[in-house]
């Protein structure tokens, strides 16, 4: 299990988790949890890692998932760990990402973390 943490994540549908930490298990997203003190074993990564579905991640930048919703949550939203988490979402790194209005940058590339 690998663990990878950013600046937010975000959850299409929900919004933004600042500074959490994604655990990821063969390719999939299999919890989230805050970022309170360094924690060994965590990568960090610089911008935002979106928890995408196979529909999403494909078209992630032209159907602007990021445009639906711009809440700063304060933690995980129970009914995405009812509905969503298990379901197999892909965990995406977006850098450079604009954090003034929440969207990606000119430039921005997109990465899936393994």
């Amino acid at each position: 299990m690998k663990r990878y943490a950013s600046h937010f994540i975000f959850i299409p549908g929900y919004g933004y988790l600042k500074q959490y930490v994604v655990e990821v298990k063969q390719g999939s997203a299999v919890s989230a949890f805050p970022l309170t003190e360094e924690i060994e074993g965590v990568e960090w990564f610089p911008g935002v890692i979106a928890l995408l579905d196979e529909r999403d991640s494909s078209s992630a930048e032209s159907h602007g998932i990021f445009q639906k919703q711009k809440d700063i949550l304060t933690e995980v939203p129970e009914s995405f760990c009812k509905e969503k988490l298990l379901s197999g979402l892909i965990p995406y790194l977006f850098y450079p990402f604009d954090f003034t209005t929440m969207q990606p940058a000119d430039g921005t590339r997109r990465r899936q973390l393994l």
